[in-house]
């Protein structure tokens, strides 16, 4: 049982299976051409993405990838309509990767090039038939896939951020409590990198806020994120000072309250200015608070 608890099936994988599906299908109703069916399964296959928007920019790169390969294609075949020499063949390849990587569509250039040669190598009694075979077969597939992932559970990545935010609201008590009570400095490095997380979450999340039913769900995940970014904002300020200060009452009751083990006569006689304590209270003070805060509201 174990060795199935990873499979790697996700809600992706079966719909970019259904989406090839229903391209062969629908295909299949109107020619008999092999070639056709391939091209609507292969343009399935390249334009089903995790999101709606990441499958929009991926079609209308791969129609872009199409059109170059088709245009390029059956010029060769113009050019030498007894068989495109090898040559050839190459130079039209290295043309179609330069004009990818100059356009920055470099995630194109493959499949262009496979469009490319599939014309160029491909015997024709009529190049301009074929070429818009082709841009329609690929386009039939590309569209299938993007009304499969809009339509069938688009992605939604709000639970996902709320992990995350709970991981950060979880972690930074932690440190805190490590830093301040005890004076050990854990590497802040993984909760950054949790926050950097939850910004691109955030950036996938906005675009796809047409298939959201609450709008208004942005608007507080970000707030929360802000939150977050102020603890850690204080966190490493406090990082920062050369001397710890003496915990005041209040912080050391707003500690309790969120879980921390912290003694009873609060922290008191550290080797420190007055300043330290009054600076280090502030931070804390701003740390504690926006903890709360985050905690109220994903509560």
């Amino acid at each position: 049982m174990t060795k199935w608890k990873h499979f790697p099936l996700g809600l992706r994988t079966l719909k970019t299976a259904l989406a090839i599906t229903l391209s062969v299908a629908l295909v299949r109703l109107f020619v008999t051409d092999t070639l056709s069916v391939f091209y609507a399964a292969f343009g399935s296959l390249i334009a089903m993405e995790r999101t709606v928007s990441g499958s929009l920019k991926q079609a209308l790169s791969q129609l872009i990838g199409v059109v170059a390969g088709t245009v390029l294609g059956s010029a060769a075949l113009l050019l030498f309509p007894e068989g495109t020499p090898a040559l050839a063949a190459g130079a039209g390849a290295l043309l179609l990767l330069l004009l990818c990587n100059v356009l920055k569509l470099n995630f194109v250039s493959s499949f262009s090039c496979i469009i490319f040669l599939s014309a160029c190598l491909t015997p024709s009694d009529n190049v301009l038939r074929d070429s818009l075979f082709r841009l329609r077969d690929t386009a039939v597939g590309i569209a299938v896939a993007l009304a499969v992932n809009a339509l069938i559970v688009p992605y939604n990545n709000r639970a996902r951020i709320r992990t995350l935010l709970t991981q950060v609201r979880l972690e930074i008590p932690r440190h805190v409590e490590s830093i301040v009570l005890h004076e050990r400095f854990p590497s802040l490095a993984p909760t950054v990198e949790l926050l950097r997380r939850i910004d691109n979450e955030l950036k996938l999340y906005h675009n796809q806020r047409f298939f959201h039913h609450r709008h208004d769900d942005e608007a507080a995940l970000r707030g929360c994120r802000q939150l977050a970014g102020r603890m850690l904002e204080e966190l490493e300020a406090i990082c920062g000072m050369d001397t710890l200060g003496d915990l005041s009452p209040q912080n050391a009751a707003a500690m309790r309250a969120l879980g921390m083990d912290v003694p009873e006569g609060g922290i008191h006689g550290r080797k420190c200015a007055p300043e330290d304590t009054v600076v280090m209270n502030y931070h804390l003070e701003k740390l504690l608070t926006a903890c709360n805060y985050l905690t109220s509201l994903m509560e």
